[in-house]
């Protein structure tokens, strides 16, 4: 997790779709409004016509032109005309009721060719990267992003080299340089392969390097730390118990291992996460209840070294997972559990200097309006923003709600819940009740829904800030 200045978006005076657009500066974080970056996913708009092409690396593209399925949105963010005095200057839409649908995208895409992951990342120029693939052949699927401008217009895509494919991916992030950093994780030949897929922002090729553990791993989640990659996963230990749980930092450039600790952990399958502060600060966890039961945060040193444990495992558990992992301004972690039967979500704060426990808050619970389900945290400058789904049935993991009601909960750094705002999905009725956040070019709420194989649900929103 990097941080980033404020930087001032010039906006001029302009009227869009009736929308009136005022001259001035608008002040928005430089990693697009928030603390921390999300991940995107994202692709075309039903009925968009597609054209086959070459990437800069050589792989097959696709791009999308109008898309007349799309929802017309009242306000669309565009870029000005270039002028002798500001070439392609940002308009910005103002003034407009906070929380209200700025666009909305189904994203469509073949699926015998192309696929999406739960994941995305906003650039610095607006740009949305979404995590996904492309189904491959004898060497397995192609990690690589697929492209939405900051309005919402699909674009097409990025893979690495067909000759070294970038595997399975498990998500992407914004890298340090603004490129998209894509981790994938493959099985061949009996060795647990890890490889980095980095696509940079200016269109150059993507390029691939394999990340050097020299063990049987299988990562779960990773965070980009300057030139490095933190990643956490698990691995069969010689003994039982049957599984280790492993924290590694990976060179970006090379792959090289720059360290690696093994945790003590029970029954590590599910549920963890790692994450990175603004200053370098490393955490793990992992939050699991059901077939074994913990609930641990480890702050980690520069050199991996383990800097405190915090237990935060309250008997009696009942069956839930850690979703999330974050830190906080106000020098604090916050961990967001999933807990089933009931449904509810909660978030528990660690101080960062010595892992001692500050508040636990309880997000959402089931009741007449549905059962809750969370799938990550934004990090704002003045809060956490959390997308809470709620459908009519129990909740489980990735299971479709019908219909689906979508709330924005902003919780204060000190657990406080600030409020809990509905959410209206144009063109929407049903879906996951895990979806992703970030922040788009202008300060707006981006949410990210992708449901699995059901194409016909991938679906990207913009909201007013």
């Amino acid at each position: 997790m990097t941080s980033h200045e404020f930087s001032p978006i010039r906006v001029r005076l302009g009227l869009l779709a009736g929308a009136l657009v005022i001259s001035g500066c608008l002040n928005v974080h430089g990693d697009l409004g928030i603390f921390t970056e999300g991940g995107s996913d994202s692709s075309g708009g039903a009925g968009t016509d597609t054209v086959a092409g070459t990437s800069g690396d050589g792989a097959t593209t696709t791009s999308g032109g109008a898309d007349p399925s799309a929802s017309d949105p009242t306000v669309v963010p565009t870029t000005a005309a270039d002028t002798e005095e500001a070439p392609g200057e940002l308009l910005c839409p103002e003034n407009l009721p906070r929380f209200d649908a700025m666009w909305s995208r189904h994203l469509s895409l073949d699926p015998d060719l192309h696929f999406l992951q739960k994941s995305f990342a906003a650039l610095s120029d607006g740009r949305i990267a979404v995590g996904g693939g492309r189904w491959g052949g004898a060497e397995g699927p192609n990690n690589g992003v697929l492209w939405v401008e900051w309005h919402g217009e699909q674009k097409d895509w990025s893979f690495g080299p067909d000759d070294q494919p970038g595997y399975n991916p498990l998500g992407v992030r914004r890298g340090a340089d603004d490129s998209v950093v894509a981790l994938g994780f493959d099985i061949l030949d009996g060795q647990h392969l890890m490889r980095i897929t980095r696509v940079p922002s200016d269109g150059s090729p993507a390029t691939v390097v394999d990340a050097d553990l020299g063990h049987v791993a299988w990562p779960a989640d990773f965070e980009v730390l300057g030139d490095s990659v933190v990643i956490i996963g698990r691995g069969p230990e010689l003994d039982a118990p049957p599984f280790e749980l492993w924290v590694a930092r990976v060179d970006l450039a090379t792959g090289a291992l720059e360290w690696e600790v093994e945790l003590p952990s029970v029954h590590p399958v599910v549920g963890l996460h790692v994450a990175v502060g603004p200053n370098g600060e490393i955490l793990a966890a992992h939050g699991e209840a059901g077939d074994q039961d913990e609930f641990k945060v480890w702050r980690l040193g520069d050199d991996g070294s383990v800097l405190w444990t915090a237990d935060l495992l309250d008997p009696p558990v009942r069956f839930n997972e850690l979703i999330d992992l974050v830190v906080t301004p106000g020098e604090q972690a916050v961990a967001i559990v999933q807990h089933v039967w009931p449904a509810e979500v909660t978030a528990h704060a660690i101080g960062l200097a010595d892992g001692e426990a500050r508040w636990h808050t309880q997000v959402a619970i089931e009741d007449d309006s549905g059962s809750p389900g969370f799938g990550a945290a934004l990090v704002d400058p003045d809060g956490l923003s959390l997308p809470i789904g709620r459908g009519p049935t129990p909740y489980f993991k990735g299971e479709s709600a019908d219909p689906l009601t979508v709330s924005l909960v902003r919780l204060g750094f000190d657990g406080a819940i600030l409020e809990d705002t509905p959410l209206t999905l144009p063109d929407f009725t049903a879906g996951s009740r895990t979806l992703m956040p970030a922040r788009g070019k202008c300060g707006d709420l981006l949410l990210l829904h992708v449901n699995g194989g059901e194409t016909a649900k991938h679906h990207l929103w913009s909201f007013a800030p």
